[in-house]
C-alpha cells in the first residue's frame, strides 16, 4: 500500500497505531477517487479509461490507451497474476466469488486489499453514502477461478509464505528496503521466469502487500508499517547508499517473529511496568509495541517519555521511566538495507 507523507510535530500522532489509521484513512481517499465504474462493466466507455488508469497499478504512458486495449492487457496477465495475490486479496476474491460478485466493505482491515484489488482493474468500488461495495465483474468469475485452482495455486502459495515472512523479518531488522532485491528474489525463487509480464506481476505484489514509497528514480522503496519518517533515514545515508549487511539466522528469525532476541527482556520490562496504568483506548502490548517502534527510531528519550505519558492514567513512575530508557538505550536502530537477502 502506498504510504502518503505524514508531517507531524508530535510523536504521539506519528507511532505505528496511530500511522495504521491514517494508512487506512489514505486508502479510503484514493478508493473514493475511483470513477465507480468497473473496467469490464458494459457501461465502461473510453471516457472512463484515464480515470481507470490513474488509479490503476498501470505504468504511466504518454499515449492514449483504448478500452479494449487495457480489457486485453488484464486478461492476458490475469492467470499468472491471480498465483500471485496477498493473502487478503485472495481471500476477499474467494468472498467475492461466494457472493455473485459484490461484498460491502465493513472492516477497516479489509480497505487495504479491496484497494489493491481495485488497482489491479479487477474490481470496481462504490460508495452509497455510508455503505461500500466492492464489485468484482462477472466476464472475470469463470478465469479467476479457473486460475486460483489450477494446478500451480498451492505451490504458489507457500512460495509466497516464504517470501513474506523473510522480507517482513528484514523490514523489522533495518525499517526499510529497496525493492530491488525482493524483486529480483521474488522473480527468481518464487516465480520461477523473468520476462515482462512476470515483472510487472512481481511489482503489483509488492505493492499491494507492502507498505512503500518511491524514489527519484520510480523505484519502489518497502517501508516497516512503524517507520514514520523515512525520508530522514533517506537523508542520514552515506553517500553511497543503504548501507549492506549480512544477516544470521537467529536474527531473521527474531525479525520474522517481531521481536528480535535482545528486545525480548526490555520488552517484558516494559510490559511489566506499564501493566495496570493503561489508559482504556490503549492495549499493554500495542503501546509497548509502539514505543519500541519509535524506540528503533532513534526517538530522543525526552520525546519518548512523552509518548508513553500520553498512554498512561496515571504520571510516569521511576519503574516505567527505567524500563523506557533501557528500551532507548538498547533497541536495536533502523539503518534501511540494500542487500541483505544473502546465505
Amino acid at each position: 500500500m502506498l504510504r502518503e507523507g505524514m508531517l507531524h510535530a508530535d510523536w504521539c500522532d506519528r507511532t505505528m497505531s496511530m500511522m495504521r489509521e491514517k494508512q487506512f484513512e489514505a486508502c479510503e481517499r484514493r478508493l473514493f477517487a475511483h470513477p465507480g465504474i468497473c473496467l469490464f462493466s458494459p457501461e465502461a466507455t473510453e471516457l472512463d479509461v484515464p480515470l481507470l488508469l490513474e488509479c490503476s497499478y498501470e505504468e504511466k504512458e504518454q499515449r492514449l490507451v483504448s478500452l479494449a486495449e487495457l480489457r486485453a492487457r488484464v486478461m492476458v496477465r490475469l492467470p499468472l497474476e491471480v498465483l500471485y495475490t496477498g493473502v487478503n486479496e485472495m481471500q476477499m476474491l474467494e468472498r467475492l466469488l461466494i457472493n455473485d460478485g459484490e461484498m460491502l466493505i465493513t472492516d477497516w482491515d479489509d480497505i487495504g486489499a479491496a484497494e489493491a484489488l481495485v488497482r489491479r482493474l479487477w474490481c470496481g468500488f462504490r460508495a452509497d453514502g455510508e455503505e461500500w461495495k466492492l464489485i468484482l465483474p462477472r466476464e472475470l468469475h469463470e478465469p479467476l477461478m479457473t486460475a486460483m485452482h489450477s494446478p500451480l495455486a498451492m505451490r504458489a502459495r507457500e512460495l509466497l509464505f516464504r517470501f513474506d515472512a523473510t522480507i517482513h523479518g528484514l523490514l523489522y531488522i533495518a525499517g526499510l528496503l529497496h525493492s530491488a532485491q525482493p524483486l529480483s528474489v521474488f522473480l527468481q525463487e518464487v516465480m520461477q521466469r523473468s520476462d515482462a509480464v512476470a515483472l510487472q506481476v512481481a511489482k503489483r505484489y509488492l505493492q499491494s502487500t507492502f507498505e512503500y514509497i518511491t524514489d527519484a528514480q520510480g523505484d519502489l522503496i518497502l517501508l516497516h508499517p512503524g517507520l514514520a519518517d523515512p525520508y530522514q533515514m533517506f537523508r542520514m545515508q552515506p553517500v553511497e547508499g543503504i548501507f549492506t549487511l549480512e544477516l544470521s539466522q537467529e536474527l531473521i528469525a527474531g525479525g520474522m517473529n517481531g521481536l528480535l532476541p535482545e528486545e525480548v527482556p526490555l520488552h517484558e520490562a516494559l510490559c511489566g511496568a506499564l501493566q495496570g496504568a493503561m489508559r482504556p483506548e490503549f492495549e499493554l502490548a500495542d503501546a509497548a509495541e509502539d514505543l519500541r517502534m519509535l524506540a528503533k527510531q532513534g526517538v530522543p528519550y525526552e520525546e519518548l517519555e512523552a509518548v508513553m505519558a500520553s498512554m498512561l492514567v496515571v504520571l510516569p513512575t521511576e519503574k516505567m521511566k527505567t524500563a523506557l530508557r533501557q528500551l532507548h538505550l538498547c533497541t536495536p536502530h533502523w539503518m534501511g538495507l540494500r542487500t541483505a537477502l544473502m546465505q
